[in-house]
């Protein structure tokens, strides 16, 4: 992780100067912040003295465009954020008969370039896909189809090869609409489910599903659908498909199909894993900000495992860049790992630190002042406009502040309640000084909400089960105990002269208002890139009242931390591996248990939750 160090780096003695001088400017207002939150959950002052600079990690700049000639050729033309020598496409379809559609290539396709440029364009004969010894898809009786492909571009700023998959349709010689994201299933209940999806063009569009058809919206033509699929039976299984329109055109997806769980269920699994942003090693484990490779075998794994859902928690993608275009294309790579399952399983998403774009202001120091951008393009406004979750959590107090729609909730599943929190709300660098929230903190607005749900919950006998899941470890043990929600037990000598006290005050009383539910079994988080299971216990402290467990699993890609063993609960940790991860979770009627796998199948780890 990056972090921001007061006043280091610098690039010159006169950039020393100029930080002091403005220092004085921007600071002097303030009261000291050595022993408090300071401006911490205020609107922040922006440092409007330091230029806005930009910093991005885009290499195709937008989506590509396909045209098709007279001869079924397609053209695919896109433009690069540097100039790039001759990249290359492979061409593919999606095959008829796999349960988990992944785009299988048969063709290479070779840009004619011989200088490097911003300006790319590769043709593609369709064809070569339409011979008789490569047609499994029916594209040339049905006089088209869906192609896939993949876009290989050489960084040379980086001395790497970045990935994007794509794919769009064609009938004779014409591009016709398709679905390019999903369609997904989501907030799967006893009695409902969302099915959402995104086309390249605009078109009307349906849900098929029981021998109903669910019309989205007012049928005006648009790109993207969220249809609310209600009065479902409890425990069946539902095959359904999207269907789109535009004109004289019609086409659907696939039939895919859900199980909705049974009335008040008792039995059931759920995997969770986190940190799936990109990793080292090159190829898939660098695609678009996500390390594709880990993730989408991860998620295939838990579908085979029979999982009812997923959850992932923070740090999707690579982030921290200051392109709103950017942000949603690496989004967009997440999503492409996540389709062959979200297709039949939902996928709850958390906020993590990396899951943010940013305005940098350039002080001259290492990391320059980063914030959450503002409004509609918030990270959390993004996050919620991406993503499907529920809209159950707080409002924000603060004129300003970011929304806390579909990345603060919670939902039932059976007999067990699951509970998101965000520990990077409102993202900034040092907000102390300037604004924003701490990554780590929890406000004092979601903190109400959080008690709120916790007392519910208590009150509720239908809730068995009580889980809490967030991306910043509330008992951190590995790369990250200088922040999350410890930052060195917030001494003010380790924290750059601030007194962060008031982070682990924060997150006593949440795991205290946690476990005095008396049904709270684990709490999981992301964040360190590894595995690990705690038990907090009231004789580690007598405050919280019941056992509990802490479990990261944030082994889905990122780079590997060891185990720091300086924390005042080492002795509290069960089990503690670096090792590329996901947990197994069953439930059945009190008993819950666990499994931790890893990349090869093998079990890391197993526990009894509860007995």
């Amino acid at each position: 992780m990056e972090r921001y160090k007061h006043f280091r780096g610098q690039k010159s003695a006169l950039s020393v100067i100029l930080i002091i001088l403005t220092a004085v400017i921007v600071f002097a207002p303030a009261p000291s912040f050595s022993s408090g939150r300071g401006r911490v959950g205020q609107a922040p002052n922006y440092p409007t003295q330091f230029p806005l600079i930009e910093d991005t990690k885009l290499v195709m700049v937008g989506e590509p465009v396909v045209t098709l000639t007279g001869e079924q050729k397609a053209i695919i033309s896109f433009k690069t954020a540097m100039p790039c020598p001759a990249t290359r496409i492979y061409v593919g379809i999606f095959e008829p008969d796999q349960q988990l559609p992944l785009p299988r290539y048969r063709h290479l396709s070779k840009e004619d370039l011989k200088e490097y440029s911003t300006q790319h364009q590769v043709t593609i004969d369709l064809k070569r896909l339409m011979r008789k010894s490569v047609d499994v898809s029916g594209l040339k009786e049905k006089g088209g189809g869906i192609v896939a492909y993949r876009i290989e571009i050489y960084n040379p700023n980086k001395a790497t090869a970045c990935f994007y998959d794509r794919r769009f349709a064609f009938r004779d010689i014409s591009i016709v609409p398709t679905i390019i994201e999903g369609p997904f299933v989501d907030m799967i209940s006893e009695t409902s489910a969302m099915i959402s999806w995104d086309t390249d063009l605009p078109v009307s569009g349906s849900v098929h599903i029981d021998g109903r058809v669910i019309p989205a919206g007012n049928n005006t033509p648009t790109t993207h659908f969220e249809v609310d699929v209600t009065n479902l039976e409890p425990g069946k299984v539902y095959p359904y498909h999207a269907e789109i329109s535009a004109d004289a055109f019609a086409t659907s997806s696939r039939d895919y199909s859900f199980r909705t769980p049974e009335r008040d269920a008792t039995s059931f699994t759920f995997a969770v894993m986190g940190d799936c942003r990109q990793g080292i090693g090159g190829g898939e484990r660098d695609f678009g900000g996500v390390n594709l490779k880990t993730l989408r075998k991860f998620l295939i794994d838990t579908y085979h495992d029979d999982s009812d859902f997923i959850i992932i928690t923070g740090d999707l993608v690579d982030g921290y860049t200051t392109s709103v275009l950017d942000f949603r294309m690496q989004l967009k790579s997440f999503k492409n790992a996540c389709e062959p399952v979200g297709h039949y399983l939902t996928i709850y998403e958390v906020m993590g630190n990396h899951d943010v774009v940013v305005d940098k202001y350039d002080d001259g120091s290492k990391w320059s002042i980063r914030f959450d951008k503002q409004g509609d393009v918030s990270s959390e406004a993004i996050f919620a406009d991406v993503f499907v979750n529920p809209t159950n959590g707080p409002m924000p107090r603060v004129t300003g502040a970011p929304t806390y729609k579909e990345n603060v909730y919670y939902f039932d599943y059976g007999n067990s309640r699951f509970v998101v929190m965000n520990n990077n709300y409102w993202w900034a660098d040092r907000p102390e000084d300037l604004g924003g929230n701490l990554e780590g903190y929890v406000l004092d607005d979601q903190f109400e909400w959080l008690k709120k749900i916790f007392t519910e919950t208590a009150a509720n006998p239908s809730v068995q089960h009580l889980f809490l899941a967030a991306q910043e470890p509330m008992f951190p043990n590995s790369g990250h105990t200088k922040d999350a929600m410890w930052y060195h037990g917030g001494d003010p000598d380790k924290n750059w002269g601030h007194d962060r006290t008031y982070v682990v005050e924060r997150r006593d009383e949440i795991w205290q208002a946690f476990v005095e539910t008396g049904k709270a079994v684990a709490g999981f988080f992301g964040d360190e890139h590894g595995y690990c299971r705690m038990l907090v216990s009231p004789d580690y402290d007598s405050r919280f009242a019941h056992e509990a467990w802490h479990i990261v699993s944030a082994g889905a890609g990122a780079p590997y931390y060891a185990q720091s063993k300086d924390v005042p609960w080492t002795n509290w940790v069960k089990a503690f591996s670096t090792q590329l991860n996901y947990a197994l979770i069953k439930v059945y009627g009190q008993r819950v248990s666990l499994e931790a796998r890893n990349f090869t199948g093998e079990i890391i780890d197993e526990a009894v939750l509860v007995e």
